[in-house]
């Protein structure tokens, strides 16, 4: 698709950053303790109390939360080209935080059911936007580039490429949101039993 292929440097970048991040939440010891003491996940607490499995109202907050954080990533990149770096770093530290301590105190197959049925389109999805703002916020740059030395150019071109891209990634998010209320709760039961 010519959406993925004018934007594959983009994408890549914002890929391997997304793994580097998720990389080391994986990795980052735990400590002793049950996940509720954990106080990286005093903050998930009240954000997860409105997440309800089969309860459609989950799925436009889900698509909601996740959206703004895509909207960040690609609106806010021409005035901070770090916004799309910080909000990759964080949902990927995060996810790899989260498999690491089910993997630890539940099991592996109950983090790969957590993450896996919706991560397949919400991993993307921030990537895909990520990619976006990273190619957004370049060209702003390259804009004022052009500006400071009396250049012309033009940022309509890599703005219709990048938002095409940031398209892709919010249908990528509606579809996730959708999976993540009625299909990954169904494969953690089929896993850990009734919820």
């Amino acid at each position: 698709m010519i959406v993925f292929s004018d934007n594959a440097k983009y994408i890549t970048a914002a890929a391997i950053l997304m793994f580097l991040a998720f990389a080391l939440g994986a990795v980052m010891p735990m400590g002793e303790g049950s996940m509720a003491d954990n106080p990286l996940f005093d903050g998930l607490e009240s954000i997860v109390g409105y997440y309800e499995p089969y309860n459609p109202f989950s799925i436009i907050f889900l698509f909601l939360k996740n959206s703004l954080t895509a909207l960040i990533a690609f609106a806010l990149s021409p005035l901070l080209l770090v916004t799309p770096v910080l909000v990759l770093s964080l949902n990927g530290f995060l996810l790899g935080i989260v498999g690491n301590v089910m993997a630890s105190q539940v099991s592996l197959n109950a983090a790969l059911a957590a993450l896996v049925p919706h991560g397949i389109f919400e991993i993307p999805a921030l990537v895909l936007a990520s990619a976006a703002g990273l190619r957004l916020g370049w060209a702003a740059l390259r804009k004022l580039k052009a500006k400071l030395s009396h250049a012309q150019f033009s940022i309509a071109p890599d703005f219709a490429k990048s938002f095409r891209l940031f398209i892709v990634a919010i249908v990528l998010l509606l579809i996730a949101a959708i999976v993540e209320t009625y299909v990954t709760p169904y494969v953690l039961e089929l896993v850990m039993g009734p919820l």
